[in-house]
């Protein structure tokens, strides 16, 4: 073993050696080509200008625009010239006839060659001066007016000046060029361009008032002071920006014979304090010298734009240049870095791209197949998904990425599966916890039903309707919780019922039943086996108006028969919801959204989502005609069925066993109304009851009955009602349906004694009525009296 040690030291150097030559991970060989590329681009950002690009693109725009910007000068310079004369021939000085048609003739021709700069330039410049030459089109119009003598100086004046200044105000982007040299001149340029302007408006006030009998016209004086303030300024400003040369010229211009006239008749207007004598200021020798101003100015003008376009071409032949050698130095390094690149893409794109294969399968196919094998199984634990197998020549960061999605991928298996059993559990306890109170509850019902029959006194009686009413109401809770974990109902109806007791069978398990009002109701039967489920569906829907709607309000519920079924509208007349809170409440109620993440004061909703995904019934909320909330409930055609003579006789003996009940004075009372506490805008069903379908136990409180026939249960013929809803019904696009005809009245022995009963209990209720309430005052009466007497003996054991 001793012999055999030495080796080992010169293969550790050979693997260091190898591992620095030919590095094996993504991070070494990353970090070389990264090493290069950044040497290369610190050399490229050294020598020459990352923007170099941007600069030679500047450039040459700025050249282009400069050009112009010195041709649409010399056009303002033009209709300068051109306005004022316009303006003295228009003011009465015809001896400008001759030189204002010739200058009409330059005006044009700079027009043209304006014209033809603009084709060469398609940019947002050029697209601003287009768009600004459109008011040249009324130059003809102007010219016309002059020269018949209509035209008033006013208007030809604002006309030429507002174009003017129109011309003169695009940004031709001079000012964003880099170099400062050129921004500088091209301010100069646009502040003698100003003073220039303000001189030109200066000649044509004086020229429309010459002629105007010894005075400025109008307001010309003041504007005439303020053109000459704004000149004055302009001048004041050009030391700023432009060099020495550019002073020197300008001084040049404005010391000339001619300018110092166009001053001294400046000077004698001002003087003269609004008096304006053709005398003092001859109009031909007020034009000849302060146009001679006016190109005397152009001139400094016209040599700053010279200076202008040659700083232009410099910069631009420049920036060609440099970014010239930035092309061949870039092209020489993208050529180096392609050639690492490819190597890079050998080694590491290969593999990374096969296992993005890999997981891009785990994520769309194998793990989502594990979670649902495993919210299938029951009480097996399912295998989970097989782990990702990277290359075997793969860099050791391609293996610690597919280890680490491996990880990603057993925690999702594992959460599914807990997810899984959890909901497995909490469902089974919701069923078993359903089950129980639903036993609990229908002991209790037979219980309180023996206690109705057994006993005779008028309150015992009402205090056990009341504890039946709250039974019944515990009963729904129950099966809602069944209905909720996607259990059926136990209760199921031996017969096809029609449509106006299933309703009833609803209403007797809602609290403040004697608010709801039956409109009408068309003649349909529900298949028995479906009986409880929409009795209970309508129920909550039922309870959820009431909650939310005024106590004094009434809650109208109104059923057609349809081409796809039948529709029954439920409205309340409450506060109503948003549209965003209508939304999520219609999707709660189509059952494709999960109970178990949502608020709890929306389980309501859920249950009634079930119960129509159950059956395939549709629920959607909406805004009332008037206002509050309808619910439209579309029974499909499905669930209907024609009863049987069966059905009917099951039937009428269920309603004469009812009726007789009813001779025990078994009718539900005054029940206590519910606390509901609610969302701003939020309509949860409530999740409170669930449906009784038996025929035995209607409530009779129903503010209106059924209209199913057109006359009562006694025979009389009943005037039809205007439903406050129909417009609800008819908004599925059915025609309207008359309503059946009223049958004959045919009454057996069985009727009979049912109306006999009826009477007998309604004068029973009557007087359970009266003495409840004489009751409740002589007890008001004795509690105030009690009241009394205990406040004056505290007060005098608080004396003692």
């Amino acid at each position: 073993m001793d012999l055999a040690s030495p080796p080992a030291p010169a293969t550790s150097v050979k693997d260091a050696v190898a591992r620095s030559v030919k590095p094996r991970t993504i991070r070494s060989r990353l970090l070389r080509i990264l090493g290069i590329c950044l040497a290369g681009l610190l050399a490229l950002l050294g020598v020459i200008a990352a923007g170099h690009v941007s600069d030679y693109r500047n450039a040459a725009h700025g050249a282009a625009n400069a050009r112009l910007e010195i041709t649409l000068q010399a056009f303002v310079h033009e209709l300068q010239k051109e306005r004022g004369l316009t303006l003295g021939y228009v003011g009465g000085v015809t001896s400008f006839r001759a030189p204002m048609t010739a200058q009409r003739k330059t005006t044009d021709a700079a027009r043209t060659t304006l014209e033809n700069t603009l084709t060469e330039h398609d940019d947002e410049a050029a697209d601003t001066v287009r768009a600004t030459m459109g008011r040249l089109d009324a130059l003809t119009g102007i010219r016309q007016s002059a020269d018949n003598g209509t035209a008033k100086v006013e208007p030809t004046f604002n006309w030429f000046t507002s174009t003017l200044i129109a011309l003169d105000r695009p940004d031709l982007g001079l000012e964003d060029v880099q170099d400062e040299q050129l921004r500088d001149a091209f301010r100069t340029l646009q502040v003698i361009g100003n003073a220039k302007e303000f001189t030109g408006e200066e000649r044509a006030i004086v020229l429309g008032s010459l002629d105007a009998g010894g005075r400025f016209r109008g307001d010309d004086y003041s504007r005439f002071m303020q053109m000459r303030a704004g000149r004055l300024a302009a001048l004041d400003a050009v030391p700023r920006t432009a060099t020495p040369g550019e002073r020197r010229r300008l001084a040049d211009a404005l010391s000339t014979p001619e300018a110092q006239r166009t001053f001294d008749y400046e000077d004698n207007a001002v003087r003269g304090a609004g008096k304006l004598s053709a005398r003092d200021i001859p109009p031909m020798s007020w034009y000849q010298s302060i146009t001679a101003t006016i190109d005397g100015l152009r001139g400094v003008q016209v040599s700053i734009g010279d200076d202008i376009q040659a700083r232009a071409v410099e910069l631009e032949r420049r920036a060609g240049l440099d970014l010239l050698l930035f092309l061949v130095f870039a092209l020489v390094m993208a050529a180096a870095v392609g050639a690492l690149a490819r190597n890079c893409v050998r080694s590491v794109s290969g593999p990374l791209s096969r296992l993005a294969d890999q997981a891009r399968d785990v994520a769309g196919v194998r793990l989502p197949k594990a979670v649902a094998a495993v919210q299938a199984a029951d009480g097996e634990q399912p295998d989970p998904p097989e782990p990702l197998t990277p290359d075997a020549h793969a860099g050791a960061e391609v293996r610690d990425v597919a280890e680490a999605f491996d990880r990603v991928q057993r925690a999702a298996f594992d959460l599914a599966t807990e997810q899984a059993v959890l909901r497995r559990n909490a469902t089974e306890s919701l069923v078993s916890l359903g089950r129980r109170n639903q036993n609990l509850v229908r002991r209790q019902i037979s219980f309180i039903n023996r206690l109705e029959h057994e006993d005779a006194d008028p309150d015992t009686l009402a205090n056990l309707f009341e504890l039946d009413h709250l039974a019944t109401r515990m009963r729904r809770n129950a099966e809602s919780l069944l209905v909720l974990a996607g259990e059926s109902s136990p209760r199921t109806w031996s017969t096809a019922l029609s449509m106006t007791d299933v309703l009833r069978a609803s209403l007797s398990e809602v609290e403040e039943y004697r608010r709801v009002t039956l409109r009408r109701v068309d003649t349909a039967h529900i298949s028995g086996l479906h009986v409880a489920e929409v009795a209970h569906l309508f129920a909550e829907l039922v309870e959820n108006a009431l909650s939310f709607s005024p106590p004094e309000s009434e809650v109208e519920i109104e059923g057609r028969r349809t081409s796809e079924g039948y529709l029954v509208a439920i409205v309340d007349h409450g506060h109503g919801m948003d549209s965003k809170a209508l939304a999520e409440a219609n999707v709660r109620l189509s059952g494709a959204a999960g109970f178990m993440a949502e608020p709890t004061r929306f389980l309501g909703h859920f249950v009634v989502g079930a119960l129509a995904r159950r059956c395939g019934i549709e629920v959607r909320l909406g805004e009332a005609p008037a206002a509050g909330v309808v619910a439209r409930v579309l029974i499909p055609a499905t669930l209907l069925t024609e009863p049987t003579a069966k059905d009917k006789k099951k039937a009428a003996k269920a309603a004469a066993a009812g009726r007789k009940s009813a001779d025990g004075g078994r009718r539900p009372v005054d029940l206590p109304a519910p606390r509901a506490e609610r969302e701003p805008a939020a309509h949860g069903a409530g999740a409170d009851a669930a449906p009784e379908p038996g025929p035995a136990r209607e409530p009779a409180a129903v503010s209106a009955a059924a209209p199913s026939a057109a006359r009562t249960r006694n025979g009389l013929v009943k005037r039809p009602q205007r439903s406050a809803i129909a417009k609800v019904v008819r908004e599925s696009g059915e025609p309207e349906r008359p309503a059946p005809p009223a049958p004959a009245v045919e009454r057996g022995p069985d009727q009979v004694s049912g109306m006999l009963s009826s009477l007998r209990s309604a004068h029973m209720r009557g007087a359970i009525s009266v003495e409840r309430e004489r009751a409740a005052a002589e007890q008001s009466k004795t509690s105030g009296t009690t009241s009394g007497t205990s406040g004056t003996e505290a007060e005098g054991k608080g004396e003692k």
